[in-house]
């Protein structure tokens, strides 16, 4: 029986990128399968008779078959995944370099309030022209992450992920400095 690894499980960001773009493709091919399942051949036109209070016998009148086929076909535009975390900085590899990463796990009481803990939110979209990621501030201020997961990224999205937290901490440490001075202006 293998030993369970110890530590945080890690996931890298390219990985995830790959996964949805794989995802957008299948569900598009998948998409494009089930329209032409459902070409069958041509049935029976739809008959219907026209309800004419002048003419006693109502003369019968058909849609042909071909006429309730779609003349589009389905597929999806964009597939969007948001995975909300924080700012951490970690020693990865046998050279033990130092790189900023996404945890998804919200930071310990004790941890927070050593230094603020903004939360981000990283979004990996998959569209026609390729897969891309982005790193922005997240607009939702108590969620709680259960999960116990690092997302290693590659150097050009940690340079970002850094930028975006520190405008973060720059934004809530000075709302936070307002706040404590409101009192003091006050009646």
């Amino acid at each position: 029986m293998a030993k369970a690894e110890r530590g945080v499980p890690q996931q890298r960001a390219e990985a995830l990128r790959d996964a949805i773009a794989r995802s957008y493709a299948a569900c598009n091919a998948a998409l494009r399968d089930s329209i032409e399942a459902r070409q069958a051949p041509a049935a029976a036109p739809f008959h219907y008779v026209l309800p004419d209070a002048q003419q006693t016998s109502a003369t019968p009148r058909f849609i042909p078959s071909e006429q309730f086929r779609r003349q589009y076909a389905l597929c999806l535009e964009s597939l969007s995944v948001t995975v909300y975390g924080y700012c951490i900085e970690r020693q990865f590899g046998w050279e033990r370099r130092l790189e900023a990463a996404l945890v998804l796990r919200r930071p310990s009481w004790w941890r927070r309030l050593l230094r603020a803990a903004p939360l981000l939110a990283l979004t990996v979209q998959a569209h026609p022209a390729g897969a891309g990621i982005s790193i922005v501030p997240a607009k939702k201020p108590d969620y709680r992450g259960k999960i116990n997961c690092i997302i290693r990224l590659e150097p050009g999205l940690q340079q970002q992920l850094k930028q975006s937290h520190q405008h973060q901490l720059a934004a809530v440490s000075f709302k936070n400095r307002i706040k404590r001075l409101l009192p003091f202006f006050g009646k």
